[in-house]
Formats: structure tokens, sequence, C-alpha cells
């Protein structure tokens, strides 16, 4: 494609991007837009009026008069020649203008003879369509209604962009809001994570201040102060950890790895805390599963849904396998436990977060681990899927570029 072309298809990508983000394609009509047709008709004294939108096929009419017309094939518009307009587009006799003679709405009703379209363009330039003005015999606008029609339109794209600015405040209300709930239930989460064991060391370490405690209860209260200790440990990494992989704090150096050693270290390195469970833990791994990753970010994301699989497993097996799939490395992680239904699904993947059943077993942790996964994974370009039936366990998997495929 020549230079010209390429530059001619970013800035009619940018265009329709532009169309898009303002969510207006396809929607009901309303009053303020049709008033804006009707004035547009009343001041241009002609009987047909529209607000055309643009895309990739087609026009479409926000806003029409005097036509049951809702668009047309953007190769039968003339609105998509009229965008592109410096100024207001006059058509004085549509039958003898070779461009136009041909199209339906010229050759067919409405019988367009006369048409002007002022362009709808954005604050950045972009055009969008026009408000038009028709009728069904030849004529001019006078200068002062060329100006009405510009107006008009500038008044278009103002409640296109008031109606834009409205909905970004109702979505950055909703994040506040849910920025606010994160925050009370972290607060909720770690006070109740942390007083836990903290209160519990504390308890054991007053009886063993006691002189007169036999040696073997010593060393089970002991055993216990050091499991509570370990818990504390791990809160406290994972929460270290959330912060490192968090976006805009991702130092990652990926280099060629195979994902296949990786898995069956962290199965081995695990065995024992399945084992310790009366779990089965097996690595799945054939041939080499290269891929350019931080071998210890995904070392520790892989680590944590291992550990999330024992957790939510009572019973069965935890298969890790690597594996590809076209322009993909895979990790997943199989178990055979609670599962997790497709309604907590992303939301688990959200920092603390958890679902709803582990929430009523009352299971230990503060909902990091598949929030730190997915931070992992982003931060290799990749993805994490989650495929799971409650009461029949649960399949997350990490998707990343195979080597040689990551983006710079």
């Amino acid at each position: 494609m020549a230079a010209s072309g390429i530059a001619g298809e970013m800035l009619e990508q940018e265009r329709l991007a532009a169309l898009r983000g303002y969510d207006i394609l396809d929607t009901p009509q309303e009053s303020d837009f049709d008033d804006i047709v009707a004035l547009a008709a009343q001041l241009c004294d002609k009987p047909i009026a529209m607000v055309s939108l643009v895309d990739e096929e087609r026009q479409w009419f926000k806003a029409r008069l005097g036509t049951d017309l809702c668009g047309s094939a953007r190769d039968d518009s003339i609105c998509a020649h009229a965008m592109y307009s410096d100024d207001v587009m006059q058509i004085p006799d549509a039958r003898s203008d070779a461009r136009f003679a041909g199209m339906p709405t010229v050759a067919g009703p409405p019988y367009v003879r006369f048409y002007a379209g002022a362009p709808l363009v954005t604050p950045f330039g972009r055009p969008l369509g026009t408000l038009c003005v028709a009728d069904g015999e030849p004529g001019l606008l006078t200068p002062a209604q060329q100006h009405g029609l510009r107006a008009l339109a500038r008044h278009v794209v103002n409640q296109l962009e008031l109606r834009k600015y409205a909905r970004d405040m109702r979505s950055l209300n909703d994040r506040l809001r849910d920025a606010e709930q994160i925050k009370d239930e972290f607060i909720a989460r770690v006070n109740h994570e942390l007083r836990t064991p903290i209160t519990s060391i504390h308890g054991y370490l007053e009886v063993l201040g006691d002189p007169e405690l036999p040696s073997e209860a010593r060393d089970g209260f002991l055993q216990r102060v050091q499991r509570n200790s370990d818990r504390l440990l791990a809160l406290v990494d994972d929460m270290l950890l959330a912060a490192q992989v968090s976006a805009g704090s991702r130092d990652f150096v990926r280099t060629p790895a195979d994902l296949a050693v990786l898995v069956r270290g962290v199965v081995t390195a695990n065995r024992p805390l399945a084992e310790a469970k009366g779990l089965t833990i097996a690595a799945d791994t054939g041939e080499p599963v290269l891929a350019e990753v931080d071998l210890r970010r995904m070392g520790q994301a892989l680590e944590r849904l291992v550990l999330n699989a024992v957790k939510f497993t009572a019973s069965g097996t935890i298969t890790v396998t690597a594996t590809t799939r076209p322009g993909c490395a895979v990790l997943l992680v199989r178990d055979t436990g609670m599962g997790i239904s497709e309604a907590d699904q992303q939301r688990v993947l959200a920092p603390f977060r958890r679902s709803a059943d582990a929430e009523r077993a009352e299971v230990q942790g503060l909902g990091l681990g598949l929030g730190i996964v997915k931070a992992i994974a982003e931060g290799h370009d990749g993805t994490v899927t989650i495929d799971s039936i409650p009461g029949r366990g649960t399949t997350v998997g990490i998707e990343v570029p195979a080597a040689g495929r990551y983006p710079g």
C-alpha cells in the first residue's frame, strides 16, 4: 500500500474511533436532535432535514424530518462526500451532477435534487457526518441560511460532546464507587487476616511464658506460633508482590525460557504441600514450550495458581501443563476443587475480590492471588483465562506470546 494510502487508512480508522466513542449509532430518537433538524428545515425552508452519521459501510440518520429513510449504504450517500468539505457543501441540482445523479435517493424516492450539508466535525477535527437539508426542487441557500446551518451543525457536535462527557462522568463515578468498595474490603480483609494470626501468636507467647508449662505442650505451641508466623509472612509477601507488579510499576526482564521446565520445577517444589493435604500433583509436559518471559515473575504467577489449587481442592488431582496454541505459549493449572461460578470468574481477577463460595467457606486469604497472576500475565502482553464448573474443578490458564512474537 502506498504511503498516502496508509495515511488515509489511519485517518479513517481515527475518524471511525471518534464516531464510536460517542456511542450514538443505532440509538433511539431524541428530542434534542429532532429539534435541531426541525430548526434546520425551517431556517433553510426545505422539506427534508437530517443528522447523518457515516460509519464504514453506511450513513445512519440520528434524526430526520421529511423522509422515512433510516439510512443508506455509504456508497449511495451524498453526506459521505459532504462531511469532508471545509464548509457547507451545496448541490443545486443533483440530477445534473454526474457524481450523484445515479444515487437511489436522487433517481428514486425522495427524488432529491437540491442538497446542502454542513460537516459535523469533532473538536479534534474528525468528520462524523453532516447536518443536511434537501428538496425535490433545485435551489441554493442564502449566506444567512448557510451560516445558520453551520451553527446548528456545531450544536449537534456539542450535544454529542455533552453526552460523552456525562457518560464519562458516570463511568468515573462508578469506578470511584468501586475503588471505595475495594478499599473498604481491603481494610476489612487485611484487618481480619493479619489480626487473626497476630492474636494467636500473642496468646501462645503468653502461655509459653509460663515456666511450669510442660515441654511437650511448649513444642506444640511453638509449632502453632511458627504456622501463624508463616501465614503472616505469606500475607505480607503477597501484598508486596501485588504492589510490585501493579500497573505502572512492572519491571519485567524477558529472556527466552522453556515453560515446560518451569512447570516441572514448580510442581516439584509444591509436591510436599499438596501431598500433605492428600492431593496428587503432576506435571504434564512434553515438547519444550518456548516463550520470552521474566522467569522469576512467571514462576511467581504459576506458584500462586498452584497454591490456589491446593487451597480450594479438598481431594483429587492437580495437573500443571505447559503447551502451545497458535502464536501462544500456555500454562494451565487444573484442579478438582470447589470451582468458581461464572458470575465470579471476572470478579476474582480483581485485587481483594474472592468468589462467593470462598467467602462462605471462610477460606483464608486476601484475595490477591489471581490479581497478581493477571498483572504478571498482562506484563507479558498476555491474558488469564478461567474455565470452571462449581463443584467440579477449575482450570486457570496464562497465555503469553510464543518466543520471538512478543511486541518489543
